[in-house]
């Protein structure tokens, strides 16, 4: 009776025990060991207790949890072995050798592969922290944000079981009783959640975004695993200095773990955006919808990054990044209330039916940043400044923000260079001159993390959002100057809350007189060095590795050496 309550798997651990006791009887009788000292009597039965009682709390944790304590042994495990290679595998790395750039650069790449596996093989939790990591590409080595970006197509879809699951408990029906149709292939699969293509009992379409069935199980003792891990590491490197960004990070997962709230923000953003015609926010069912289920309107449409589908439909690039850059600049400058997940994924284009031109589908809205006032005003103030070169009120409005560098800030904000110096012209780039370059871009990593750390919270998802569009922008060929339109943006906001007295608008019209010669000549001065070094790469005064690594730097807001 007993043995049949437990899996297959507890039953293994009774029936081995039972073998030992066994070949134990027939070894003392076969010796002539008859009788058996109280001490030797009383380790087997420690040890056989410590195995019933290990049997009894497996098989508890499969009929209670359905195994979720167990599981989360099995991913500390993984993640502990992951962790205990990757930090191996940089202490080997001497910072004398002279392969350690080379040597330095493969290792992060095999710590990357590394971190990709563990993340798919755990899920869940590991995969949406591996995303957010993917995001900062203007923080972490390329090897890992490259290779970490395959974690937003490649989650793994859960059992038609699971979904049933979750739509007992949060319903307490199934979802062939709450929509006409539901189709349980998934036609995405993200890290918290997959969406599935069902039909309400009025025949209108929707997608239904659905959480895996053990994720807020496993969330405390996941994000426990992944604490401890961080901490280890930060023991064994004290140069390690990514936790705060961990920090940031887990604060808003547990907004994002509830549905509720993610269709909140979508309501919220529909309304901010409302003036804008051509961006389209789907509308949440709310009878259809509860902590882990989310039921929206249907969108047809595709990925802002398939460029062969935009083709097809004849839509500008132009046109769609110029209302992209306009979307994102009304969030972050105006509202405040900004969008901290804009990759190709969440963002669907499709074409307007009213003047066959393009129209943005913003999706995905579990995770947002509201940038409070106080912010948000010094923000608007020192974009313009930093246009206008105007110095000393870069550094106060920076200093409002809490931040001293405010040059290094101006350039992680525009991701261009912004301080020019004054030097020779080479007329050829020799290897030393690229080392030195790439020396440069080495020194700069620190003053950058420093003013990352140095900002408001609320700013790193900005900065995650600028440097987002930024990637989609540079998948389109940058045929559109983002700064330019965000900087408009920041002057137009500040000239709303200024007032609009003919005194203010004589002052303004003289400052954007200034503000649009200095965005011009900035746009030309980029395009000249872009020109400089095409030429000579194709005179042979340079490689082509040259050529790439000074446009990297030139959207990455490195200053070439002169």
């Amino acid at each position: 009776m007993l043995r049949t309550a437990y899996p297959k798997g507890v039953r293994q651990f009774f029936d081995n025990v039972q073998q030992q006791l066994c070949k134990r009887e027939f070894h003392s009788k076969r010796f002539g060991q008859s009788k058996l000292t109280s001490r030797s009597r009383k380790f087997p039965l420690v040890r056989v207790g410590l195995v019933l009682a290990g049997a009894g709390a497996i098989a508890y944790d499969g009929i209670e949890n359905e195994f979720t304590y167990c599981g989360a042994g099995v991913r500390f495990m993984r993640s502990l072995k992951t962790a205990s290679l990757i930090a191996m595998d940089y202490m080997r790395v001497g910072e004398n050798d002279t392969d350690y750039a080379k040597n330095l650069k493969a290792v992060h790449q095999k710590s990357a592969d590394r971190l990709l596996e563990t993340c798919l093989l755990n899920g869940g939790l590991y995969i949406k922290i591996g995303q957010g990591f993917a995001a900062i590409n203007h923080i972490l080595p390329i090897e890992y944000t490259s290779t970490l970006t395959k974690l937003q197509d490649e989650c793994l879809p859960t059992s038609k079981a699971d979904i049933q699951k979750v739509f007992q408990k949060d319903f307490g029906q199934l979802p062939e009783d709450i929509y006409m149709e539901f189709d349980y292939k998934p036609v995405a699969a993200a890290s918290l959640a997959q969406v599935f293509k069902a039909k309400l009992q009025s025949g209108e379409q929707v997608a239904v975004k659905v959480q895996y069935s053990d994720l807020q199980k496993r969330f405390i003792s996941d994000l426990g695993t992944i604490i401890f891990l961080h901490d280890i590491i930060e023991f064994i490197f004290k140069d390690y200095n990514f936790g705060w960004i961990l920090t940031d990070l887990r604060k808003n997962l547990v907004h994002e773990l509830d549905f509720i709230h993610e269709g909140q923000n979508a309501e919220r953003c529909a309304k901010d955006l409302e003036k804008f015609p051509y961006i389209y926010v789907p509308k949440v069912h709310w009878a259809h919808t509860k902590t882990r289920v989310l039921t929206l309107e249907w969108m047809d449409g595709c990925k802002i990054s398939d460029l062969e589908e935009m083709k097809k439909q004849n839509l500008s690039l132009h046109d769609v990044d110029v209302k992209l850059f306009k979307l994102f600049s009304e969030q972050i400058f105006s509202t405040g209330f900004v969008h901290a997940d804009p990759h190709p994924g969440n963002i669907f284009v499709r074409k307007s039916a009213k003047d066959g031109k393009a129209e943005i589908i913003i999706l995905d809205h579990g995770l947002y940043e509201e940038l409070p006032d106080h912010v948000r005003g010094p923000l608007c103030e020192f974009w313009e400044a930093a246009v206008l070169r105007d110095e000393p009120k870069m550094e106060a409005a920076a200093k409002k923000m809490n931040v001293v560098d405010y040059m290094r800030f101006a350039e992680v904000l525009f991701q261009q260079p912004l301080r020019q110096r004054a030097g020779r012209i080479v007329s050829k780039l020799t290897q030393e001159d690229i080392d030195q370059i790439q020396q440069v871009a080495k020194d700069n990593f620190d003053s950058i993390m420093s003013t990352l750390k140095e900002m408001p919270r609320s700013m790193l998802f900005v900065v995650r959002n600028l440097n987002t569009v930024r990637a989609i922008s540079n998948t389109h060929g940058d045929v559109v100057d983002r700064p330019k339109i965000m900087a408009r943006y920041a002057q137009r906001c500040m000239y709303k809350h200024d007032g609009r007295s003919p005194l203010n608008m004589l002052r303004w019209s003289w400052r954007r007189v200034r503000f649009e010669y200095c965005l011009w000549r900035d746009a030309f001065k980029l395009r000249l060095i872009d020109m400089y070094f095409n030429v000579l790469y194709l005179l042979g005064r340079a490689p082509a590795s040259a050529r790439t690594l000074m446009r990297d730097m030139l959207q990455q807001g490195i200053e070439p050496m002169n």
